[in-house]
């Protein structure tokens, strides 16, 4: 990738404050601890938090979107305010200098209980309110769809390309390849970077023989679509769900990145979570996952900055977390800050993350 013409590696964080419009994270937080946790994040939405993004050494805010409540069909979720406060703050990021990617989601942190495996008639409309407001910001990253759900596989693959009907959860559903999505936003006008997700793998701890479904992990077998523009780049969520994995990264994104821009635009490795080291306490792996992404030009975007666990202790002021046994809150803050600090450009060792 570049950016003004020059070879660029972004360093970004996630925000998950706007997954949700305001009014309905105010319902919802009477019951719903999630729902506060996300009005925290929205709340601290602030000159101070984009200071500390600053300061934190990232470029770069993904913002992550709510696709169910942008459409007015969404009789239960839509919000007709929703969309105005997403392009504000937007806005406000782009003029303070940051890039910033706009991650179209529909999973449950959105407040839906039915996923599309693949985008959608919905997902189209909704690029469509984005692109007449960004679609000439070249600072503006359009990412497609997030964490697509199925299975990478040659069946699979086509439909992510082309569309077509999948069978999902007990239903049924139309998808959108992005094939034709693309088409259809360059058609409208859209200048921008897209990214597309990776197809979800089942990864195999070659220890334990431990199998887990991880979602935008693999872009092995990917037939790739035509940009007329050349602006396409492919996203991969390498977490490690308490697994020891190494072996597949090769096949995953390491080859692939070789022929295609990669992204591994969404990554934190919390203890005690399932979708970080879950019970590992060595936190090798995570260092090895950065020098990994670092020799093979791989940029990160990594967890929320907005909520405690992933990168912060805390909310305002903002103390990251780190792998010290001594900190109750033990995750990847500090070893990003390092890896950012350096523009990636040094072997990272466990050191880094206390």
């Amino acid at each position: 990738m570049t950016l003004n013409d020059r070879p660029w590696l972004s360093r970004g964080v996630v925000l998950q404050g706007y997954v949700r419009p305001l009014a309905t994270l105010k319902i919802e937080a009477s019951s719903d601890p999630t729902a506060v946790t996300l009005l925290k994040a929205r709340n601290n939405y602030t000159p101070a938090e984009r200071a500390a993004i600053r300061a934190y050494g990232a470029d770069t805010i993904r913002f992550q979107i709510s696709q169910p409540a942008l459409n007015p069909s969404n009789t239960t979720m839509y919000d007709p305010d929703y969309f105005n406060d997403v392009v504000s703050a937007i806005k406000t990021a782009r003029q303070e200098g940051f890039i910033v990617m706009i991650m179209m989601q529909d999973e449950p942190i959105t407040g839906d209980t039915s996923e599309d495996p693949l985008p959608t008639a919905e997902t189209q409309g909704d690029w469509d309110l984005f692109t007449p407001v960004f679609g000439s910001d070249r600072g503006v990253v359009f990412e497609l769809y997030n964490e697509p759900t199925l299975l990478g596989s040659a069946t699979n693959w086509q439909l992510w390309l082309n569309g077509g009907t999948v069978a999902a959860g007990g239903q049924t559903y139309t998808a959108i390849g992005m094939q034709p999505l693309i088409s259809h936003l360059r058609n409208n006008g859209a200048q921008n970077v897209f990214v597309l997700d990776a197809l979800a793998d089942n990864v195999t701890d070659p220890v334990t023989g431990m199998t887990v479904k991880e979602a935008a992990a693999t872009l092995d077998g990917m037939q790739a679509p035509t940009d007329p523009l050349n602006r396409l780049v492919y996203a991969v969520h390498p977490y490690q769900h308490g697994l020891t994995v190494e072996s597949q990264w090769d096949a995953e994104f390491g080859i692939p990145s070789q022929s295609v821009p990669v992204w591994a635009d969404e990554w934190s490795a919390p203890e005690g979570m399932s979708l970080g080291l879950g019970s590992m306490t060595d936190t090798q792996v995570a260092v090895d996952l950065l020098n990994y992404l670092n020799a093979h030009s791989i940029p990160l975007c990594t967890g929320a900055f907005d909520v405690p666990k992933f990168v912060v202790q805390n909310l305002n002021p903002w103390t990251l977390t780190d792998y010290d046994p001594a900190t109750p809150m033990k995750s990847s803050g500090r070893l990003v800050y390092n890896d950012f600090a350096a523009d990636y450009s040094r072997e990272l060792t466990v050191a880094d993350g206390l």
